[in-house]
């Protein structure tokens, strides 16, 4: 059967159409209306709040600040596992528990930081503090509120980490009506205490389905929190395969996920916000070799434009600390940084509809976006990604794209063999600070107006239509 373009269309985009030096696809999308619109900061990221204990800008305060500052607006997630073992300590004494001791000036360092930097700042409280009943013991918190309010630092908050797992780690236990009502408390404080910044999210379960956590704990929480959160990781970082950080099958277990947290959300009747509250390559700190190199780049960018579809934020874990940290033990920028770099100078707020993109099964993926300012109104930047070991050709089927010139962002490892390389070229110039310190101009390749864009085999990067006069992007 001979097949005409508008028949492949109705079957979806990115359609194989044969075999030759390329792989060749026909990609269609909707440039008229968004389907999502995703907050400025929807790329953030996260700390460990272990690191409060440790000289974490010292190294070279500068190149730290430097690259930081390039990446806002984020809003930094200080928590994890850690934050349920903190306890505040205005006086600075040693409390005298098993516990991690904040002291003012460590609380202080955090919001020295992110206001210099001009990110925003939610912290984890310590859910663990229980009273005698079973019911969360606020006393600590309302400690910290209280110098946070004298010293007038904006803090949103969060209350424990992955709750569905304390049975596993000899924790205490904290069902979903527990949880949900220490939240209720805490609301309550912030209410009565009149402060300014009352945005709460959590419960940042760590598997969405484990002991019906997730579902059980919206079904308690009503509108006391603005936003929910979850944790997504792509498996164990001492049972991943390096083949599997490219791997369709593996990539396509987050668009299930996706599903399964759509069904609970709507069977909860939760209006709030959809954020994942942590997520990286894979969960255990990340993979010595893979997760700091050029090839985790597969999962970070697929992910970001799945979640675009739904959620608000993505949380990436983490910016300084394990091996899928975007800076390196130095404090020096690992390929994550570059892309995510990238992503938050080119990608905007409003979702567009690439046809298809939610199907499994996709060895090229496309997501689209309005492009950010400077790129002026009616820009559109694509999100790509060829999983394949060779070049991908895709067909425009869009005029609007097709007539417009195109800026090409396009990142692969150096050497271009080395997909573990912890160096990666944009356009095939590698990338480095300026005298070790200081953010380079991230420059494209501009190419003239074609119906069609060239992948190279297995990279990924990000290709602007500024002549594209989308509708969609014009308001």
């Amino acid at each position: 059967m001979v097949l005409s373009l508008t028949t492949l269309i109705l079957f979806g985009t990115l359609i194989l159409l044969e075999e030759s030096d390329g792989k060749q696809y026909l990609m269609s999308m909707n440039l008229h209306e968004h389907v999502h619109i995703v907050d400025e900061d929807f790329l953030s990221l996260t700390i460990d709040a272990s690191v409060i204990k440790h000289r974490w800008i010292t190294v070279n305060a500068d190149r730290m600040i430097n690259m930081a500052k390039a990446l806002q607006p984020v809003r930094l997630r200080v928590g994890g596992t850690s934050g349920d073992f903190i306890i505040f300590d205005p006086d600075g004494e040693n409390i005298g528990r098993s516990n991690l001791t904040m002291s003012t000036s460590q609380w202080d360092g955090i919001n020295r930081f992110t206001n210099e930097v001009g990110w925003t700042l939610i912290f984890g409280l310590n859910q663990l503090l229980r009273t005698s009943n079973g019911e969360w013991d606020s006393s600590n918190a309302e400690l910290l509120i209280d110098y946070t309010m004298k010293k007038g630092y904006q803090v949103a908050w969060e209350l424990g980490n992955e709750p569905d797992c304390y049975v596993e780690g000899n924790r205490t236990h904290v069902s979903p009506q527990q949880g949900a009502n220490g939240f209720r408390i805490l609301r309550d404080l912030l209410i009565e205490k009149h402060y300014r910044v009352s945005l709460l999210a959590g419960p940042d379960v760590a598997v969405l389905n484990r002991l019906n956590y997730f579902s059980e704990f919206l079904l308690a929480i009503n509108d006391t929190i603005n936003a929910t959160t979850w944790h997504q990781y792509y498996g164990s970082s001492s049972k991943t395969k390096l083949q599997e950080f490219y791997s369709c099958d593996k990539l396509d277990s987050f668009l299930s996920q996706n599903v399964l947290l759509l069904e609970i959300v709507a069977n909860a009747s939760f209006t709030g916000d959809l954020w994942i509250g942590e997520t990286s390559s894979t969960y255990g700190g990340g993979e010595a070799l893979y997760s700091s190199s050029f090839v985790s780049g597969f999962m970070w960018i697929d992910k970001l434009g799945i979640a675009a579809y739904h959620h608000k934020k993505v949380f990436r874990q983490e910016f300084i600390g394990g091996e899928y940290s975007l800076l390196d033990g130095d404090q020096k920028p690992l390929p994550d940084y570059w892309l995510s770099l990238l992503y938050k100078q080119l990608v905007g707020t409003h979702v567009l509809n690439v046809d298809g993109a939610l199907e499994k099964g996709r060895d090229v993926r496309i997501y689209a976006h309005c492009a950010k300012y400077p790129y002026p109104k009616g820009s559109v930047v694509l999100i790509a990604l060829n999983l394949f070991d060779t070049e991908a050709i895709v067909t425009l089927t869009n005029d609007e794209l097709i007539n417009s010139d195109q800026d090409i962002y396009w990142l692969t490892p150096s050497p271009v063999t080395n997909i573990t390389s912890q160096v990666v070229s944009l356009n095939g110039e590698p990338l480095n600070l300026i005298n070790d310190v200081d953010i380079p101009v991230l420059k494209p390749l501009v190419i003239s107006s074609s119906a069609e864009i060239k992948l190279p085999f297995r990279s990924f990067g990000f290709i602007v239509f500024k002549k594209a006069n989308a509708t969609a992007c014009t308001t």
